[in-house]
């Protein structure tokens, strides 16, 4: 189930990443979006697929460590002791 959350997750990132190049081709450049794609270049492309990459990396992990400390097999304190 782990696995699914993360795949679910990097496809959300990513997807919004396009959107967004999609998105603002117009507006930065003026043109379609497919002419955006090749005026922005083959570098700096790979480094927004990596920088998505990172943000992927970064929310898994935090979700993960998340679970993790709310255990739902703990014993939870009451409140009116």
């Amino acid at each position: 189930m782990r696995w699914l959350h993360a795949l679910r997750l990097l496809l959300d990132v990513m997807g919004a990443l396009f959107l967004g190049l999609i998105a603002l081709a117009p507006v930065v450049f003026g043109v379609l979006p497919y002419e955006g794609l090749k005026r922005l270049g083959t570098i700096p492309f790979y480094g927004l697929i990596a920088a998505a990459v990172a943000v992927w990396l970064w929310l898994a992990a935090r979700g993960l460590t998340g679970r993790a400390e709310r255990n739902p097999r703990a014993p939870r304190p009451r409140g009116d002791d």
